[in-house]
């Protein structure tokens, strides 16, 4: 346990922390696992996803093949909702096609992605708190260690009153300057060590920016499990001051949130892409594979991935950015596996077409 003047940090416990906190024991990096999740949870996500967009584009089929003749029913029973209501029901009888159903599968999907979506959330959020604190009292210990004091054996005392009987303790002021360099040395030593980075970013915690990479007082407060009756500004300041190197540089320079935007926009940019050229190469109407909704997700789903990456830290932004680079990879596959599926529904429906009318003919 860690123990912080007799109070205890509790570790985060739970589906979500339980399965990343494995996952780093394994590769040794709290950022590689995250991402190693990612694409664990993307890949499950799959089939759900091929499911869902397949029943998404017969729906969108269905509807264009019957809306003619839906048009006729308003125009005909306008005056009559009961009456349009059942002919209208009939009509989706005859096609085969069950609005609920449809809708159903959707929903199911939506909550399923945004349960995992907002649970994982709260588990990275509940992991960074916890991470923030926990870092800062290895730090912490080391430092009044030099001092001779064991933090975790205080209990009720105050510890900067306990360093400053040790301060005035010490003889010359030369010695009290040795003594403050050493502490500063082991601290930033052991900051050093128990920090988190990943490739550019200096402190996953904090944002991707310009930010420094070290925490203000307020922010570590904000952003940890620890309080300000735990820990005053006075002490964080005092063992935080020997990072004033790390302090002078960025933490980072929004690469994650340009990823972030860039890859959703990809992925749902190339999808589209990927429906509409084969629907012309096969002679048929890319508006009866692609929906409408498709284009406006388009432009809005990247700049909310965006915005999530720009303002969450940097943590967060690693899991939208390997679940973005992911869905790049698997979603035109799957676009392209559930096109193959709706171009030979589509041609067997004009071979029908074509059959019956021929028949009618004779």
């Amino acid at each position: 346990m860690d123990l912080l003047n007799a109070v205890t940090l509790v570790k985060p416990l739970g589906f979500w922390p339980g399965i990343i906190y494995g996952m780093e024991g394994a590769v040794g990096n709290y950022a590689l696992a995250l991402i190693l999740v990612t694409i664990i949870i993307k890949l499950v996500l799959v089939p759900l996803d091929f499911i869902n967009r397949y029943t998404s584009k017969k729906s969108a089929r269905k509807q264009a093949e019957i809306k003619p003749e839906l048009d006729k029913l308003n125009a005909k029973y306008a005056n009559d909702k009961n009456l349009l209501n059942q002919k209208t029901m009939e009509l989706y009888k005859s096609h085969n096609y069950n609005i609920t159903g449809t809708c159903f599968g959707m929903l199911a999907y939506l909550v399923l992605t945004m349960v995992v979506f907002w649970t994982l959330f709260g588990a990275l959020n509940n992991i960074s708190a916890y991470k923030i604190g926990d870092q800062y009292l290895q730090v912490r210990k080391e430092y009044f260690a030099v001092y001779e004091i064991d933090v975790d054996a205080l209990e009720e005392q105050d510890v900067m009153t306990v360093y400053q009987e040790k301060i005035d303790a010490i003889g010359s002021e030369e010695q009290k300057i040795e003594k403050q360099n050493l502490a500063n040395q082991k601290a930033k030593e052991k900051y050093d060590e128990v920090s988190t980075s990943f490739l550019w970013i200096k402190n996953i915690w904090l944002a991707d920016s310009t930010v420094s990479p070290v925490m203000k007082y307020s922010d570590f407060i904000k952003k940890s499990k620890v309080t300000s009756e735990q820990v005053s500004e006075a002490e964080y300041n005092l063992i935080i001051s020997p990072m004033s190197g790390v302090e002078t540089k960025n933490n980072g320079y929004f690469i994650l949130a340009i990823l972030a935007a860039g890859l959703n926009y990809l992925s749902y940019g190339l999808n589209n892409w990927i429906s509409s050229a084969r629907a012309k190469k096969k002679g048929l109407d890319p508006k009866l594979t692609n929906n409408s909704s498709n284009k406006i997700l388009t432009i809005i789903m990247p700049i909310i991935m965006g915005i999530f990456t720009l303002f969450y830290n940097a943590a967060f932004g690693l899991y939208i950015v390997a679940g973005a680079l992911i869905t790049l990879i698997t979603s035109p596959l799957v676009t392209l596996f559930v096109d193959m599926l709706e171009f030979d529904a589509i041609s067997k429906e004009k071979q029908k077409t074509v059959a019956i009318y021929d028949r009618k003919r004779k």
